[in-house]
């Protein structure tokens, strides 16, 4: 069983660190979990600077956000991947992940004479957002051809 750590309004962060929103109206509403790229952010910073995106997994529907949270915490979810809300957070986290993103709400708020906000994190080193790939696909039947050998 998965606790939830902190909820505020329609967004939940488990036990685990994992993040999740609350979609859709009261009485027909769904969870939807969210990926993470940048790690040491709170709660309140990841849902204030928008480092968050959904992941694809996507729950069934409930009467309320009181079920959705229990069916939650009692391991009853059934989970299902939407490639759409995937390929959208994909886009989401590539441009929410550069190291000067600010959401903008914030950058009209500073053009308008407001607090300058710096990231929170701004002069930590970051991890790349996905893995690197490799220089040559690797494939187990595959052979190279040299340049000198002819091609029949």
């Amino acid at each position: 069983m998965v606790r939830i750590q902190q909820r505020q309004g329609r967004h939940f962060m488990d036990e685990e660190g994992r993040v999740f929103w609350i979609n859709g109206p009261e009485g027909f509403c769904y969870l939807s979990e969210q990926r993470q790229w940048r790690s040491g952010l709170t709660f309140q910073e990841v849902l204030k600077w928008k480092q968050c995106a959904p992941s694809g997994l996507v729950s069934q529907r409930f009467c309320s956000i009181k079920e959705a949270c229990e069916a939650f915490e009692h391991n009853t979810v059934q989970w299902s991947l939407d490639l759409y809300l995937r390929q959208m957070g994909d886009q989401m986290a590539l441009h929410r992940s550069g190291s000067d993103y600010k959401p903008t709400a914030m950058k009209l708020a500073e053009a308008s004479g407001g607090r300058f906000e710096p990231a929170p994190w701004a002069g930590r080193p970051q991890a790349p957002l996905s893995c690197p790939l490799p220089a040559e696909p690797s494939h187990p039947r595959r052979r190279r051809r040299s340049l000198k050998e002819p091609v029949h």
